[in-house]
């Protein structure tokens, strides 16, 4: 597990115990952290981290936990187990009276042993409320590659404190931060816990079967929250109010990003470190928070469109990498007001190369409205188009033409004006998604010159290969329309902002 550690100096400076041996910084750090809290505490020679973790220590760390160690050596449990000091039998007792142990057999818990990770793994998921199946399958706060490779290992005290520690900064099975929950509880104190911990983060866990298996990368805030899933091994961890997965994968997560209040900040997977990327405080109204959508990253560059949710629905484009930093692109006001509600905006990544935003519109809503609709692409090709209002007019089409402007990424270049012929060209709607051998689905609305038809359209296809595969009406579509599938300059253009080379273009 990759972590960082921000204790604060002042709590660096008033340690009141040195290890026998030198530990690892970070275990040091997370023993003093924990002995702040009064989670933790040394044994007569000193805090031992190197030593391996027994049984009955475990059994002490874990009541500390639940804040049911304060006059715990005097209480007395009904136990089944025979094998117990008179030091630790209260303890083990404790947490075998609450349900949280079963010991290593019916009548012995095997005190002196040294307990295994695996074993304690599942105490701490236990005190998150976890059942022992979730824990072990990854749906915790620990990954189940991690808890697979922990079988069989047994634990040192130094280990134990930091996975204590990891276990702190994650959430519950109800979603709520766990150390909110010890505070709420009177476990450990806010104040003392906020000047101790500093600025570390948390993150809840996210099953990845609640995704679709087509969706392998989403980054999508709103709100003032940053919300990113990234599916790493059938795992899937989401972050929310600039928190961060101290357990992530980093294996090829190319960057996170968060914003609070009104700064971006891009968090490195690697080292966890934290980068500001823009003040946007001049940018929202200062009664709103403004929102954030980072649309998708190619080489190293990410799109971002931000917009301020007032009456004047402004929006931004930029585009952030490390060694370019924060560019605008264009910049505007309009529909794009709406990319913070979740239920009409889509941001999406595909086939390494291509993304698109789909605003406000969906297929049963979008020859109804005047919003316009927009699309984009990472690497050239459509930033956005937008047909003419007076095309957009449920009582009639006038000949307005479609405006495209194209985007090379990083700076807006070829303005073009597509005419209209017997039929509009089509205003895409959405893009499903990239197969595996890399063919592209697409929706779109094509119209009638006279307003009196529309017809919804899915086109599919891959290199020189682009097909109708449905329409409206099984196939009925006019002949106009169909001439234009195969010989249309319109056409060839819309093929070619996926990316598909138009060579074949037919009705199937």
């Amino acid at each position: 597990m990759v972590k960082t550690r921000l204790i604060a100096a002042a709590l660096a400076a008033c340690l009141l115990t040195t290890p026998a041996m030198a530990a690892p910084a970070d275990q040091q750090s997370d023993a003093d952290l924990l002995r702040t809290l009064g989670l933790f505490q040394g044994t007569e020679a000193g805090d031992a981290l190197d030593q391996n973790l027994t049984r009955a220590e475990a059994a002490v760390m874990l009541v500390r936990l639940y804040g049911a160690a304060d006059g715990m050596a005097a209480q007395t449990y009904p136990t089944p187990f025979t094998d117990l000091s008179d030091w630790s039998k209260p303890y083990v007792s404790w947490l075998y009276q609450h349900g949280l142990t079963h010991g290593t057999s019916q009548t012995t818990y095997s005190p002196n042993d040294p307990i295994t990770k695996q074993s304690y793994l599942l105490f701490l998921g236990r005190a998150l409320g976890y059942a022992d199946n979730d824990t072990a399958t990854g749906k915790s706060f620990v990954s189940a590659a991690d808890y697979q490779a922990a079988q069989g290992q047994t634990l040192t005290r130094g280990e134990a404190v930091s996975l204590t520690v990891d276990a702190l900064f994650s959430t519950t099975s109800s979603g709520l931060a766990f150390s909110d929950v010890l505070i709420e509880q009177g476990v450990i104190d806010a104040e003392t816990f906020a000047l101790a911990a500093g600025d570390r983060p948390t993150i809840p866990a996210v099953n990845a079967a609640a995704l679709q298996n087509s969706v392998w990368d989403v980054r999508r805030m709103d709100n003032g929250q940053v919300k990113v899933v990234r599916r790493q091994d059938d795992q899937v961890r989401a972050t929310s109010n600039r928190t961060f997965d101290r357990a992530i994968t980093t294996t090829g997560v190319d960057g996170i990003f968060a914003y609070d209040s009104t700064t971006l900040y891009y968090l490195d997977p690697e080292t966890l470190s934290e980068i500001k990327i823009a003040d946007l405080s001049s940018f929202f109204d200062e009664n709103e928070r403004g929102y954030i959508d980072a649309l998708g990253s190619m080489n190293g560059t990410t799109l971002f469109c931000v917009s301020d949710p007032t009456a004047s629905s402004a929006y931004r484009f930029y585009t952030w990498s490390p060694a370019s930093g924060w560019r605008l692109v264009l910049s505007g006001t309009g529909a794009l007001g709406q990319v913070n509600t979740l239920s009409t905006v889509e941001g999406k990544y595909f086939s390494g190369a291509f993304g698109i935003l789909s605003v406000g519109l969906d297929g049963s809503t979008q020859v109804l409205t005047r919003t316009p609709c927009y699309a984009m692409t990472l690497l050239g090709g459509i930033l956005y188009f937008i047909p003419d209002a007076s095309v957009k007019r449920t009582d009639g089409y006038s000949d307005g033409g479609h405006e495209v402007r194209m985007l090379a990424m990083g700076k807006e270049s070829t303005v073009l004006t597509l005419p209209t012929g017997s039929a509009y060209p089509i205003c895409l709607e959405t893009v499903t998604g990239a197969s595996p051998d890399g063919t592209i689905t697409a929706r779109g609305t094509w119209h009638a010159a006279d307003g009196s038809n529309a017809w919804h359209v899915t086109f599919s296809g891959k290199g020189s290969d682009v097909r109708v595969v449905d329409a409206d009406n099984q196939h009925n579509v006019p002949d106009d329309l169909n001439g234009l599938y195969s010989a249309s300059e319109h056409m060839t253009w819309w093929a070619n902002t996926l990316g598909l080379t138009t060579g074949k273009i037919a009705q199937t």
